[in-house]
């Protein structure tokens, strides 16, 4: 009975980590567009049209979303938040 319940916990836990280190969230897409930033799918950082979690490669985003993962390493974050999206949005004025 100890072993089954230390198994359950143990994947809930598992489930629970992987879930939080996801890098983009639907959320994510509705947080830039609330920005002002003129993003309509995931490809506005992605070079995938739907990137997943489990074959994430930082080589799979484009200059928006190297901009944002550059921008949360810096600041340990992790996942861009709405200062992020301000200072993309700077960056493309110029």
């Amino acid at each position: 009975m100890k072993s089954v319940i230390c198994v359950i916990v143990g994947t809930v836990a598992v489930a629970l980590v992987g879930a939080s280190t996801a890098f983009a969230t639907p959320q994510m897409l509705s947080a830039a567009k609330k920005a002002g930033l003129p993003a309509s799918n995931c490809q506005y950082c992605h070079t995938e049209a739907a990137p997943k979690k489990d074959t994430f490669k930082p080589d799979a985003l484009n200059d928006h979303g190297k901009f944002l993962m550059t921008d949360m390493q810096k600041r340990n974050l992790k996942a861009p938040d709405a200062a992020g999206y301000e200072k993309l949005k700077e960056s493309e004025k110029k």
